[in-house]
């Protein structure tokens, strides 16, 4: 999926579930599993934030969905205090040269309910977690502005840039409430690229969340360089965690 390598960690910390544990249990302090949808594909992801050199993670039905340990320098450093990773995305529009599977094949792959992460320092001590994964999945916010009417990306003035999208109130499929507790706006400076990429890809990004009542950005002109061409992401995220995400595009002219 597009742009979107800072903007997890922001998001992750939604749906983070500590249960009930003994005194003498170490907790990680986020574990985290959500589905992230776009317009054309779907994917789970993963956080975790803790001191570890050993991870395992169990799914709802006890099957082993991931296992990782340090090796080496790594180990000696002491291991690894935080984790993000994704699944290769299903792209699930049967009409696309890329479609590999549906959503509901996607959903049965990774079934609703408690996730279980098992960690192990490398003193030997026991680290766990939970994390609870749905199946809501938030409609995909309808961007209002800037849009155009052509192929072309719209022409904005750096000076009066509002990114405006209509409330997201329904599910993607299937009936039921959404709760949407934040959006949040991901801008990508996508031309001129960076010379040398840095953790976050080759382009200069910025990232705002907002209440889940808020609907607009107004874009500080600080920001936005004259020429430049941008995407931007929208993300509704829903109260269990999961994101739905529709992207945009836009020049600033000179």
């Amino acid at each position: 999926m597009k742009m979107k390598t800072m903007a997890i960690a922001a998001v992750l910390l939604v749906s983070t579930v500590g249960a009930a544990r003994s005194d003498d249990e170490r907790e990680f302090g986020s574990s985290v599993v959500i589905i992230e949808l776009t317009d054309n594909d779907i994917e789970l992801q993963v956080f975790v934030d803790g001191e570890w050199a050993k991870l395992k993670i169990n799914d709802s039905e006890d099957h082993k969905i991931f296992d990782a340990r340090t090796g080496g320098r790594l180990k000696r450093q002491t291991g690894v205090s935080e984790m993000f990773f994704a699944s290769e995305p299903t792209h699930y529009l049967e009409d696309e040269p890329e479609f590999d599977g549906t959503i509901e094949e996607f959903l049965k792959r990774f079934p609703e309910g408690v996730y279980e992460f098992e960690g192990k320092t490398v003193a030997g001590e026991e680290v766990e977690g939970e994390a609870v994964l749905t199946h809501v999945l938030a409609a995909l916010p309808e961007i209002v502005s800037p849009v155009s009417d052509t192929d072309d990306p719209p022409e904005v003035d750096r000076d009066d840039l509002v990114i405006e999208w209509e409330p997201v109130m329904t599910r993607f499929m299937g009936p039921g409430p959404v709760e949407i507790i934040e959006y949040q706006v991901i801008l990508d400076e996508v031309d001129p690229e960076r010379e040398m990429a840095w953790v976050d890809g080759h382009t200069r990004r910025a990232l705002i969340n907002l209440p889940g009542t808020v609907t607009s950005l107004t874009v500080p002109p600080e920001f936005l360089v004259p020429g430049a061409s941008y995407e931007f992401e929208i993300l509704a995220i829903e109260v269990s965690g999961n994101s739905s995400i529709s992207v945009g595009e836009f020049d600033v002219s000179d």
